[in-house]
Parts: C-alpha cells; structure tokens; sequence
C-alpha cells in the first residue's frame, strides 16, 4: 500500500467526524470500544459502506490485514498512553499538556487508519456491492462486531448509532439478528 497516495480527507473521513460530532454516536462508540472491544473506526466504516450499499466480501478479513496491524501497533498503544496520563494530567500542567499532545497524536493515527480503508473501498479490495442497506448494513457487522459480545447495553449503544444510517425498524431487526448469531455461535 505504501506506493499508493492516500486520500486523508476523504467522503468517509467527512462522514466519521460528522457523525461522531454527535453526542449519543460518540458514548456510543466509547461505550462499545471500551466494553466490546469495537474497533470504532471499522464500525464507522461499516456504517458508511452502508450508505454506498456496500459490503464485505469474503475476502475482507485478509484484506484488512494490514489496517488491523496499523489500529494495534499505534492507535490502540496512543490512546492507552493517553489514558493513563489523564490522573496525573489533571494535576500537572506539563503532563497535561504531553496529554494533549498523545490525543493529537491518536486522531492522527487514526485517520491514516480510516485513510487505509478508504483506500480498500477505492481500490474494491474485499468489497461487493449489496442490494440494499439492510444487507450491506448486516453483513459489515456481523465482521466488525464478530468478538462482542452484545449485552443488553451494548444493543442499545449501537442501536443509537444504527438509527442515524437506517430506519429505526431495520436498525432494530439487525440487532436481534446479530444477537441470535452471537447466542448460536458464541466461539466464532
């Protein structure tokens, strides 16, 4: 991917912050990274596939290879060093201010990971069109959402965030859907 130009301000970069601006989207995402171990960039992705009516191939996962690795050795090591500052940040203005400078850090790091995804949907690498977005919308999450576990909290969390890219109905339907699959196939 390296020899390729990525697009940092992208349609999905536009749409991510937009819709994360939103406080319900944002304690949502918050919520579903910290207690289901969501990887919330890939949900925002699945979310905005959706409204291209598109899906997940069956390749995805070797597709996504790469992201997975660039989310794990920098996103996930800034925002866990960002974390743990926050008690002594709030007591002292020199680690507050290196605090500051982990989040610029983070935000970066993830839009270059959101910067690699658009970049597998502008070169359809793992992708398909669907029919319409209650598929496309199904399919992207039962891969990003294939570790959680969806306790009754979390199905209320992303059914806030669901309800912003499909009707309140389907948002809902998905959701026992997934939580049927989750029930039947608790090890996958």
């Amino acid at each position: 991917m390296s020899e390729l130009t990525l697009a940092y301000d992208n349609p999905f970069w536009r749409f991510s912050t937009k819709l994360y601006r939103l406080d319900s989207v944002e304690s949502a995402c918050i919520y579903l990274q910290d207690h289901q171990g969501v990887m919330v960039n890939q949900l925002l992705f699945s979310c905005w596939l959706t409204t291209q009516n598109v899906c997940f191939a069956d390749d995805w996962a070797k597709q996504v290879e790469p992201v997975l690795g660039w989310h794990n050795q920098f996103v996930v090591p800034l925002r866990k060093q960002r974390r743990q500052l926050k008690p002594m940040a709030d007591v002292e203005e020199h680690l507050a201010t290196m605090r500051e400078h982990l989040l610029s850090a983070e935000l970066i790091a993830e839009q270059h990971e959101q910067a690699l995804l658009y970049l597998l949907y502008s070169l359809k690498k793992g992708m398909q069109t669907c029919s319409d977005r209650e598929t496309a919308l199904r399919t992207n999450l039962r891969f990003t959402l294939k570790d959680a576990k969806l306790t009754a909290t979390a199905q209320q969390q992303l059914k806030n965030l669901l309800e912003l890219v499909v009707d309140e109905e389907i948002a809902q339907a998905i959701i026992i859907g997934l939580s049927s699959d989750i029930d039947q196939n608790p090890q996958e």
